[in-house]
């Protein structure tokens, strides 16, 4: 009687130990399952921001290669015009190439500058920010 007890009970006991092991399976095998589909989701995301790129090139390329991309540069970097057309030279414009690139040191001066300045402590920039 006692035998058939403990085999009794040994039986239940690999039965449970043998459902446990099934349920941690079962739970390794969704856990990946779910990896894999968040991998997925980000790979089809990549995806389409690669492909949205893609368009985007493609059609920097189609206008690269027309006619007004061309006549544009042109104008801007050869200072070429058409032959009907008239150019009008307006004299005190503030920005040209030459100051463009005096303009362009000067500001980095004044931005760097105010780099410099601000190696005061936090807790004084406030002082002086609520004192003025």
């Amino acid at each position: 009687m006692k035998r058939e007890k403990y085999l009794n009970l040994g039986s239940k006991v690999l039965i449970f130990i043998f459902v446990i092991y099934i349920l941690f399976l079962l739970g390794k095998s969704l856990f990946t399952n779910y990896q894999l589909r968040q991998s997925i989701q980000k790979l089809n995301e990549q995806i389409a921001t690669l492909e949205q790129q893609k368009e985007d090139l493609n059609n920097l390329i189609v206008y690269y290669k027309s006619d007004s991309f061309k006549e544009l540069e042109a104008r801007r970097k050869l200072g070429l015009k058409r032959p009907d057309e008239k150019v009008y030279i307006v004299s005190g414009a503030t920005t040209t190439t030459a100051n463009f690139e005096e303009e362009l040191k000067q500001e980095q001066e004044k931005v760097s500058s105010k780099e410099k300045s601000s190696d005061k402590k936090n807790w004084a920039l406030w002082w002086e920010y609520f004192t003025r």
